[in-house]
Parts: structure tokens; C-alpha cells; sequence
């Protein structure tokens, strides 16, 4: 029987690169995988004024997200970060059972990994994120998302790509959706992250009824332990164990 597809969300400044990993991992593990595909944030590389918001990049992860329930596949969604709120803010009437899912196909599960989760109304918490000439940067990254990730890893697949976010003030808008209210979760809660702390994301994933696999990395155990991060997610989506 074939899985799901796999639509992976990345989080903020990042874009797909530091995720082929996790991809050629998952395939691995689960050959029965049809394919990866990434919804890449609106946002990421602009700068204000009148760069992407947060419903823009909800609208471009649905753009993603959207063909592939029509063509009547399955798919499950994995957010990682800022991806997680972002995709489940993506799948209105999308998820399996709903009304635009009529062919078989729809979201039947997310995936997030040390996500950020917000109820229908919030906004984005305000931050510590440096800003300069219309941008948005995350200061020290090697503090905060390669706490644990070899140097060498971090050089070839994600330091060179990260790039700038458009000022929160423009950016943030309320969250007017919640995917996970439709399907299960699974929560991937990295217990020494420096980014998003494991308090945080227990209430993250209590908001979201998740159901909750703790990992002994940093924010990005993508890069951190790939292999690991993959065992984690075709477990819960029944694809092995």
C-alpha cells in the first residue's frame, strides 16, 4: 500500500535546504513514501515594506497543499517551527473528510517539529529577533539552532541559505485557522532546544491535542540526527513499528 505524500513546511528564514536530509532519510525508511514535497514561506528572503504576511505564506503552503487533495492523494504535513502554525493555518476544509477532500484524498495528519502553535485569533509573540533596513534576522544562529549539529552539516546545508524575514510589525497578522482541530498531530518536542524552550512546546502541543515524541537535540534535529527525526515520523504516521 502506498503512504502519503509528504509536504514539509520549513521555518522561518530557512527555506528547503536544511530539510533534504530529513527527505532522503524518509525514503529510506519508508519506500512506500510517494513522494516529498516543500511549501516554501512567502516570506522568507523579503524585507518590508509590503513583503508577504502571515496569510500570504498560509496561502502559498495551501497552493502546495491544495492540488495534491484534488488529485486525491493523502498527505501528511510536516511543520517545522514557525511551519508548523503556518500549516495549520494552510488546510481549511483541505483535511481528510472535509468538503474540498471529496475525491479520497486530504490532509490526514501533521507533523510538527519543535512548532510554534497558534489558537484562531492570536498573532505571533513578540520576540528578541533583530531587525535592520526593512529585515528581520535571527541573531547568533550557531546559539540557537546549531547547538548540536555538526559544524560541517550546518556549513553545507543551512548556514549559507539562511536569509532575512520582512519586519514583524508588517508581517503579523491573526492566525484565522487551526488545521490540527480537524485531524491527529503528532508533536516532536526537542527537549534541549535553544529557539523554542521544551516548556513552550509542551504547551504548544497541548494546545494542539498532540500527541507528544520527545528527541534529545536542538531546533533542528533535521541536521542534528536525520535519520532519528525519520524513524520519529514514519512511526507516527503507521509506516513502520
Amino acid at each position: 500500500m502506498s503512504g502519503p505524500t509528504i509536504v514539509i513546511v520549513p521555518g522561518f528564514w530557512l527555506g528547503p535546504k536544511p530539510y533534504e536530509l530529513l527527505a532522503e532519510e524518509l525514503k529510506k525508511a519508508a519506500p512506500s513514501i510517494p513522494e516529498i514535497v516543500y511549501a516554501e514561506l512567502a516570506s522568507t528572503g523579503t524585507k518590508s515594506p509590503n513583503a508577504p504576511t502571515m496569510q500570504d505564506d498560509a496561502n502559498g503552503i495551501r497552493a502546495v497543499i491544495k492540488p495534491l487533495v484534488e488529485a486525491g492523494k493523502k498527505v501528511v504535513v510536516i511543520g517545522h517551527s514557525s511551519g508548523a502554525f503556518l500549516s495549520a493555518m494552510a488546510t481549511e476544509d483541505l483535511e481528510v473528510g472535509q468538503k474540498l477532500a471529496k475525491s479520497g484524498g486530504g490532509v490526514e495528519r501533521f507533523v510538527f517539529i519543535a512548532g510554534g502553535i497558534l489558537p484562531v485569533g492570536a498573532r505571533h509573540p513578540p520576540t528578541d529577533w533583530e531587525e535592520k533596513d526593512g529585515a528581520t534576522f535571527l541573531p547568533s544562529p550557531e546559539t540557537k539552532l546549531f547547538t548540536d549539529v555538526d559544524p560541517s552539516i550546518a556549513a553545507k546545508h543551512c548556514t549559507p541559505f539562511i536569509k532575512s524575514q520582512p519586519l514583524m510589525s508588517d508581517w503579523n497578522v491573526e492566525c484565522t485557522y487551526t488545521g490540527w482541530d480537524k485531524v491527529p498531530s503528532t508533536y516532536v518536542l526537542t527537549e534541549d532546544d535553544q529557539t523554542i524552550s521544551p516548556q513552550v512546546q509542551e504547551m504548544c502541543a497541548g494546545l494542539a491535542g498532540s500527541e507528544v515524541v520527545r528527541v534529545k537535540t536542538g531546533h533542528m534535529p533535521m541536521l542534528a540526527d536525520p535519520r532519528g527525526l525519520a524513524g520519529v515520523v514514519v512511526k507516527s504516521i503507521g509506516l513502520k513499528e
